[in-house]
């Protein structure tokens, strides 16, 4: 009977999963109707409970409140989940300015469109919120009302949502949400599992504390090869030409922003042969013809070398992709989706738009912003010579010489953006700051250290329990690079807040480099407790760092789509990687477990120690797991009008808590205790998490792919 609802829970787990595929192949409709909504995977959901809920009053017996705490929020969470199902209503409404809409569509009243209009990020056209003013109109008499992103308006247990927006501005999307039951069986289902965690945490009888107490018991930099193959700015004309402003990537950036972004693209690296970014992309603009010739575009695909140019070498020149005029990859017989063709004829385009001045928008008219290409039909009539002719004069003073004259030019191209761009727009000290900020790369720099010092750790803390050493000045090694390692990434964190004005945790990027700095913060505190802890923080810090660093995370700071504007994102996303942090020790305490068991004799103390380690982490991993994705449900609440979408990411962040919820229960899973088998399930379990990270995104995407 003890393994009845957890066999039904495994069989809910496979299921989960298999559904995510399945509307892969057959889509949502499909999922929704014959996996999620169907009466056998309800009817499985109310199984788990029953039997689960036969086991708690056995605990409640035992005198284990706490528990039966836990496993109850989880019966009233489910509870409200089906009185939702059952007597909710949702629907959308579409009104245009001036129209309204009849009660008993689907609302016992009307709504009037007033007007609509959009909010934007000050100095840009980026779109900051999206803003419905209605007239709720009710016999006779009629409120005032606004509707926008993440500001939902409620009216006897209706909630209005922004959904979308007209084209032409003139007419707006609500979505309707009418849920008078199950939200609030739901909520306070939410904080009664709130309520019983801290209890667990903090019960001086808890298997928790118990476990404390157990344990208590027992430069990889680089000198710059100065080139001087090509013509470009000095060092004090690309430093002055990286501080003016730009607009790129939907906010208002230095020029150096942009240029790092564009050499990073093109060669891999953030500089070339000792110039910097600026100058790499300063020659493509000013000197065209000299840097066609220089073989620095990084081609990764071997098929679309040996195509272009026969010969040894990754990187090619501008010039390698044309013959007599003619570009070679327009008649190259490769698919247009091949990945190598396309990254190639992506950064060859790239670079040919620099010489026009194309994707240079530094001119400013108010909150719009203006390339030397554009059409300036709307640009007032004194500036459009200064646009359309000051990056030749530039050129032609370069030609010249006349270094003097082109600092001059670009500082009145300073003064020109004050003026114009709205008052207020561009900040010299956020300026310095991003500029700043571009040249620590701390990813970059502190992957290297940080993996090949933790897998040197690894090598030595495997050899100290083989001789029965303790190298004290290892130690302290590993203590001042985690030291220096933390002041590096909060400083990097820290400016990447104040530059993108919002928390940090918006993308992969960010969210990978918050889960290095909280590895390293646990590290630092947990050190004493055991010399693993300084290993696995550096070898997982640094492992996340190189992941965070490849092209496939996008390290670029970018203004919040409307629907990311909310507190409930940073929390959200900060409890998850926390969580993550925590079982990627567990899953480096199993490797280093495994080891210790193939290559050391009488290892068991060892292991069981390592163990002990992991179950106390599992405590608060699961706990912050838990209430990562139920605030995540608050806020898609507050955002959609819905607390659980069977979104895939939200379906794998599931199957995850679910898995390693198994891992507690070694009152009725004995195998659980054993040291070899709890570090093998860490391992694998780790999987889990890999796929709701990494697996989602690159297989199904979904409504969490921003």
């Amino acid at each position: 009977m003890k393994l009845f609802p957890f066999i039904l829970l495994i069989i809910m787990v496979f299921l989960l999963a298999i559904a995510t595929f399945a509307e892969r192949s057959f889509g949502t409709s499909f999922v929704l109707h014959h996996f999620y909504g169907s009466w056998w995977m309800i009817t499985l959901w109310a199984a788990i409970l029953a039997s689960a809920f036969f086991l708690c009053i056995n605990k409640l017996i035992k005198n284990r409140k706490s528990t039966f705490m836990l496993h109850l929020s989880f019966g009233v969470i489910l509870a409200g989940a089906f009185v939702s199902y059952l007597t909710s209503e949702r629907g959308q409404i579409h009104l245009r300015e001036g129209g309204w809409t009849e009660s008993g569509i689907i609302i016992p009243f009307s709504l009037t469109l007033n007007k609509f209009e959009l909010e934007y990020y000050e100095g840009t056209t980026t779109p900051m919120d999206y803003v419905s003013h209605l007239t709720l109109n009710e016999g006779g008499g009629g409120i005032e009302v606004t509707v926008s992103m993440n500001n939902i308006f409620k009216f006897k247990g209706f909630r209005f949502y922004q959904a979308s927006y007209d084209k032409d501005l003139k007419g707006t999307v609500l979505s309707v949400s009418y849920d008078p039951w199950g939200i609030a069986i739901t909520y306070s289902g939410y904080f009664l599992l709130f309520l019983s965690m801290l209890r667990i945490l903090f019960n001086k009888k808890g298997r928790f504390r118990a476990l404390l107490k157990s344990l208590a018991v027992i430069c990889l930099f680089f000198t710059p090869f100065i080139s001087q193959a090509q013509r470009t700015l000095t060092e004090e004309e690309a430093q002055t030409f990286g501080r003016l402003s730009m607009f790129y990537n939907g906010r208002i950036v230095p020029i150096d922003t942009y240029a790092c972004d564009f050499t990073k693209k093109i060669t891999g690296k953030s500089s070339y042969k000792g110039f910097n970014a600026v100058q790499v992309l300063a020659g493509y603009i000013f000197f065209p013809e000299e840097w066609q010739e220089e073989p620095l575009i990084k081609i990764k695909d071997r098929e679309i070398r040996q195509f272009i140019r026969n010969g040894s070498g990754n990187r090619l020149r501008l010039s390698d992709f044309f013959n007599s005029g003619i570009y070679k990859l327009s008649n190259s017989g490769f698919s247009e989706r091949h990945k190598g063709m396309r990254e190639a004829d992506e950064k060859v385009g790239l670079i040919l738009v620099q010489s026009a001045g194309a994707t240079m928008k530094i001119f400013p008219q108010g909150n719009r912003w203006y390339s030397m290409t554009d059409d300036l039909y709307s640009v007032e009539d004194e500036d459009t010579l200064f646009i359309s002719k000051v990056l030749y004069m530039v050129s032609d003073l370069l030609q010249k010489e006349d270094h003097h004259s082109v600092i001059d030019l670009f500082n009145k191209i300073s003064v020109y953006q004050h003026k114009k761009v709205e008052h207020g727009s561009i900040s010299d000290s956020k300026t310095q700051k991003e500029i700043l900020y571009n040249r620590l790369h701390a990813a970059e720099i502190l992957f290297k250290i940080n993996l090949v010092l933790g897998v040197f750790a690894f090598v030595f803390f495997i050899w100290e329990i083989l001789s029965g050493r303790n190298n004290k000045p290892l130690n302290s090694v590993l203590l001042l690079q985690l030291i220096f390692s933390f002041i590096f990434l909060s400083i990097t964190l820290a400016l990447r807040w104040y530059i993108s004005g919002h928390i940090p945790l918006s993308n992969s990027f960010e969210t990978m480099m918050f889960a290095a700095w909280f590895i390293i913060l646990i590290t630092i505190i947990s050190n004493k407790k055991s010399k693993i802890f300084a290993v696995a923080g550096l070898f997982l810090s640094g492992l996340i760092l190189l992941v965070a660093s490849l092209g496939a995370m996008n390290p670029q700071i970018t203004k919040l789509v409307p629907v990311l504007m909310s507190p409930w994102l940073s929390l959200h996303v900060s409890l998850l990687m926390i969580s993550y942090s925590l079982f990627g020790f567990m899953m480096f305490n199993g490797i280093a477990a495994i080891t210790i068991r193939l290559t050391v004799k009488n290892s068991d103390r060892y292991i069981e120690k390592l163990q002990l380690i992991s179950q106390i982490l599992l405590y608060p991993a699961l706990f912050t797991l838990t209430a990562g994705i139920f605030v995540g449900a608050v806020w898609a609440n507050v955002s959609w009008g819905r607390y659980w979408g069977w979104d895939p990411k939200e379906v794998w962040a599931l199957v995850t808590m679910l898995v390693y919820s198994l891992a507690m229960h070694t009152q009725s899973l004995p195998a659980f205790r054993k040291p070899l088998f709890f570090h093998v399930f860490s391992i694998l379990a780790f999987l889990t998490i890999l796929m709701t990270y990494f697996g989602v995104s690159l297989f199904f995407g979904g409504m969490h792919s921003y």
